[in-house]
């Protein structure tokens, strides 16, 4: 940037630091809190870092660009230098961008699971959903996916291994579907039971399944469920206008029946303000 338009909010910032030191350590140490400037990706398509030694060059190269010096030739040349320098670490962001770009997990499709290197799942109580990174330009043809009861087997055609193991509980291996979505092979498994999976194969470190959500769908709820719901959100809009709830109406009736019952210790009109209940 060759502007100045925030000299006069560094220049009050500087005044109050009172020493360069001191300014430049309130820079840093900005980066060091509030950004990832520190963060060292270890993989390319980290979404937080930068590669190993970048950050030294943005630095260097920034610090050559400002300085001063005596020389036209000196100047231009480090004008050449400084240009070779910002190419190379455009190239290197660049890379680094493309391949985050092209290929990366969202939270979502890792949701009440885990991600890993080449694949991720998640899950919901009754099914699994699996994401597995593939080659560019990869096909049906080039691929090989075996889905059993109790194992997931995906592997390329010169070999490789993708994704291996036995599943952490049985799923229905005759209703798997999967299909290819760019980069990503898509698997999709049904359960035999319905209940919450700590990995997918056994070989995954396990998650802790009393910190994912457990909550389900209404349409999947059983029908007793979603009866019992819709009578509490009934129930709620009965007291909010001041109404009788159905557990009370159901006493009121009960009430009744006992009043009017041969033997009842009540004569009269059937008056529910002469009961008192503890």
């Amino acid at each position: 940037m060759s502007d100045n338009k925030h000299d006069d909010m560094l220049f009050e910032m500087l005044k109050e630091c009172k020493t360069l030191p001191n300014f430049l350590e309130e820079v840093f140490g900005f980066l060091q809190r509030r950004t990832d400037f520190y963060h060292v990706a270890k993989e390319p398509n980290s979404p937080v870092g930068l590669p190993e030694g970048l950050v030294e060059k943005l630095v260097r190269h920034t610090f050559y660009k400002f300085k001063p010096v005596g020389s036209e030739i000196i100047r231009k040349n480090q004008i050449n230098i400084t240009k070779k320098a910002i190419t190379e670490i455009s190239e290197v962001i660049s890379e680094i961008k493309d391949e985050r770009e092209e290929f990366s997990f969202s939270k979502s499709e890792c949701y009440n699971g885990s991600v890993f290197e080449n694949y991720c799942w998640s899950q919901t109580v009754t099914d699994i959903d699996i994401i597995v990174k593939i080659p560019k330009n990869c096909t049906t043809k080039h691929i090989d996916v075996k889905i059993l009861p109790s194992n997931v087997h995906v592997t390329l055609e010169s070999g490789e291994v993708l994704l291996k193991g036995d599943l952490c509980k049985k799923c229905k291996a005759n209703d798997a579907v999967w299909s290819l979505d760019g980069q990503k092979l898509l698997i999709h498994l049904d359960k035999c039971q319905e209940m919450w999976w700590n990995c997918l194969v056994q070989s995954e470190p396990v998650i802790d399944i009393s910190k994912i959500d457990c909550s389900r769908p209404y349409e999947e709820l059983p029908e007793e469920a979603q009866a019992k719901i819709e009578e509490l959100q009934w129930n709620q809009e009965r007291k909010k206008l001041g109404l009788p709830t159905s557990d009370e109406l159901a006493m009121h009736e009960t009430l009744k029946k006992a009043w009017h019952a041969d033997g009842s210790p009540f004569n009269g009109p059937f008056d529910p303000t002469r009961v008192k209940f503890n």
